[in-house]
């Protein structure tokens, strides 16, 4: 006959190393699947810095790819051209603007709507601005680039993207100046001009 403790504590130590498998398991698995997530994130839509900061080691500036969602250097040396970089434009007075431009595309920028807040703007940019009109002017560069507008941006691909300008700034620093803008970005891949969010 087996000793009734020695049953119960080889029960027990299986069960606890049990309840630790399957929690290594468990705790495996939601790490795939956010990993998962992570790289195959809606690249059709987000956040994203831009500053017209040179970059002497690749004698470039960092841009934004709308079609491969990533970040593209220009001057470009092989990957694809950006489809928006941030610019700094010098007023006649030596004010210094923020701007974007869009190298190598004849269509460019549309202004859709400047507002006096963030709440508005982000309204308009996520529930009202769901049509584009195409036959309005689009330009290259735009040197008029403040926080609270709402741009459309035609690709050289002729695809269609809404930009949510956040915030603006002219940075000062031992090197120069440069500028920065933080903005939202909304593209739509299959090249028609409206978008549902």
């Amino acid at each position: 006959m087996s000793d009734p403790c020695n049953l119960y504590c080889s029960e027990r130590r299986f069960s606890v190393h049990h309840g630790i498998r399957e929690w290594m398991l468990l705790t495996i698995l939601v790490l795939l699947a956010v990993t998962a997530c992570q790289e195959t994130g809606d690249v059709n839509q987000g956040e994203i810095l831009l500053s017209s900061e040179f970059d002497f080691e690749t004698a470039s500036v960092n841009g934004f790819n709308f079609e491969t969602g990533k970040r593209t250097r220009y001057p470009s040396t092989g990957e694809p051209l950006p489809d928006v970089i941030a610019d700094m434009f010098r007023r006649v007075d030596g004010t210094v603007r923020p701007g974007f431009t869009s190298p190598s595309n004849p269509h460019g920028f549309s202004l859709a709507g400047a507002f006096e807040s963030m709440g508005e703007s982000r309204d308009f940019f996520e529930n009202e601005l769901t049509a584009i009109d195409t036959t309005a002017s689009f330009n290259p560069s735009s040197d008029t680039v403040r926080e609270y507008q709402v741009w459309v941006l035609k690709t050289s691909l002729n695809k269609f993207v809404k930009l949510h300008v956040k915030e603006t700034s002219v940075v000062k620093d031992p090197a120069g100046e440069h500028v920065e803008v933080l903005f939202d970005y909304y593209y739509q891949p299959d090249g028609s001009a409206t978008f549902t969010q």
